[in-house]
Formats: structure tokens, C-alpha cells, sequence
């Protein structure tokens, strides 16, 4: 499985350098960072720019030259470029032409250790047709590998593909799994308006959640042979939902897409677009398509 990494012309990027090498290193694969160009000319002119070449090529060179000051040296790694009319459908592209089984890109300017979606980060979390792992801001994980992966389960009916899904990625990495659903109170206004106790509403979704996860479990061998741990974590929004369970160096959080997109894409519903903005461990996006095929390995 070929990672292609997407790297920025516009400021140095380490941390999705250091996330990619650990995805690589975890799973013995190779690395291709690439840096896309977004090229605004209209497609089919013939007259060719001198400067606006030599712009670009000084963009795309730099940040290749940043690359591979900064890249680990003990991972298989190729540097390319592509010039494309986004720098989201260059980078989809730029994976189909070198065979990337996933995507790997960094976080906008943010909070650290935090992850803040870009412009180009959303694109590709609501159109890739491969995994999308994004890092957080920061991120360091020098000669590290994935230790565990964790799935965000929801208990619907799709959640079985999903666990079956992670286990592959658990079983390619060389890493624990882990099952976690995270429950955010109802206010008291809230709770006071539809008549019901958030203690016993918790309660009950709880053992919801932890029969659907008895299920999905016993629905896949492998990952009823690993008995993975189950965790759940509350709290009044969603960062303290996610706060409220255990986090550690080599941990990824794994998100699977909607059934409200496309089969073949990934497509985040509000749900997981929230665990994004507010988990404090890199993520990787599952499209619909993606996890059936992991599913079935």
C-alpha cells in the first residue's frame, strides 16, 4: 500500500512527513510525496507563460527540497510533483498514477495537537475514493509506529464492515485494536424540554451501544479472535467526550464515511466531521468502498 503524501508549497509541513513515515514504517510500504500545483490556466491554451513556468517550478522545487531535509531517513520514499486545475484532484490523481493504496495531508494553522481541516483536507475527506489520513497539527512521531487503532463506532447497521475494516488496518499495522463510541450529554434545557434524565438516557445508550459492539465483533473471526477493548467516552460536548477515554503516543483514530455519500468516496457526516476537529491523535477516513475491501481480507 503506497502512500501518497500531499505536501504544501506554501510553509514547511513536518508533521504530516512524521505521520506518513509512521504509517509506512508500521506497515513495511513505500512513500510518495507529492507536491500538486494548482495550475489556472484554461485547459487547451497553447501559448506557454515563461514566468508563470518559472514560478511554478521555484514553488514545486522548494518545497521538494523541504521535503527531503525533513522526511525520516528510514522509510522507502519518492518525490514528484503534478500540475493540476486543484490541488485536492491533483493529489487524487497523482495516487491513481503511482498505485497509493491512501492519502496523507496535515492540518491548516491551528490549535496543537489538534487537527484543523484546510480547504484541501475537506475536499479530499468528501471525495477521495481511497483512505485519507490527516495529521495533527505538530504531530511527532520520530522512529515511532501505530501502537493501536481505534475505531469510532456508531452501532448503526453498517457498523459491522467498519470493525471488520479496522481490524485489517490493526492487522497491517502491527497494532492493537480498540472499539470507542463517544456519548455527548444532553443539556438541561435540553433534557428538561423532551422530558428525559440524561444519567438514564446515557445508561441506555450505552447498553445499546455495547450490544451492537458484541455483534459486530462475533460477525468477524479475526476480530473476535483479537477481543478488542471497548472504551466509551462522555462528557458535556465533544471535546470532552474524546478526553474522557485514554490516548498514547501510536494511537490513529478511525473514522468510517456515511451512507449519506457516495459508495466509492469518502463522505463525513456531522458526527465524524466533530471527532475531527476535536480528537488529539491523527486520523484516517475510510470510504464506503475502501472498508468493504478491507472488510473482505
Amino acid at each position: 500500500m503506497t502512500i501518497l503524501v500531499g505536501y504544501p508549497t506554501n510553509r514547511r509541513a513536518k508533521a504530516v512527513l512524521n505521520l506518513a513515515g509512521m504509517l509506512a514504517r508500521s506497515c513495511g510500504e513505500d512513500l510518495v510525496v507529492c507536491t500538486a500545483i494548482r495550475d489556472p490556466r484554461v485547459p487547451g491554451m497553447v501559448r506557454e507563460d515563461p514566468a508563470f513556468r518559472s514560478y511554478v517550478d521555484e514553488l514545486a522545487d522548494k518545497a521538494l527540497a523541504y521535503a527531503r531535509e525533513d522526511i525520516p531517513t528510514d522509510v522507502s520514499v519518492r518525490f514528484t510533483r503534478i500540475d493540476a486545475h486543484s490541488i485536492p484532484s491533483g493529489l487524487i490523481e497523482a495516487a491513481e498514477a503511482h498505485n497509493a493504496g491512501m492519502i496523507a495531508v496535515g492540518s491548516a494553522m491551528g490549535r496543537i495537537e489538534h487537527i484543523t481541516v484546510s480547504s484541501i483536507a475537506d475536499r479530499l475527506l468528501h471525495s477521495s475514493p481511497i483512505p485519507v489520513a490527516v495529521a495533527t497539527r505538530g504531530f511527532r512521531a520520530l522512529g515511532g509506529a501505530v501502537r493501536r487503532v481505534t475505531l469510532a463506532f456508531s452501532g448503526d447497521e453498517h457498523s459491522a464492515v467498519h470493525v471488520a475494516a479496522a481490524e485489517e488496518l490493526a492487522r497491517r499495522f502491527g497494532a492493537q485494536l480498540r472499539l470507542a463510541s463517544f456519548a455527548v450529554h444532553l443539556s438541561p434545557p435540553e433534557a428538561l424540554r423532551v422530558h428525559l434524565d440524561g444519567a438514564s438516557v446515557f445508561e441506555e445508550w450505552a447498553k445499546h451501544i455495547r450490544t451492537a459492539v458484541t455483534q459486530a465483533v462475533q460477525a468477524d473471526a479475526a476480530t473476535a479472535q483479537r477481543d478488542p477493548e471497548i472504551v466509551i467516552g462522555q462528557g458535556d460536548d465533544w471535546e470532552d467526550a474524546l478526553d474522557d477515554i485514554d490516548w498514547q503516543p501510536g494511537d490513529i483514530l478511525v473514522l468510517g464515511s456515511s451512507h449519506a455519500g457516495p459508495f466509492s468516496r469518502v463522505f463525513l457526516g456531522s458526527r465524524a466531521a466533530k471527532l475531527i476537529r476535536h480528537t488529539p491523535v491523527p486520523v484516517i477516513a475510510l470510504p464506503r468502498a475502501a472498508a468493504s475491501e478491507l472488510a473482505e481480507q
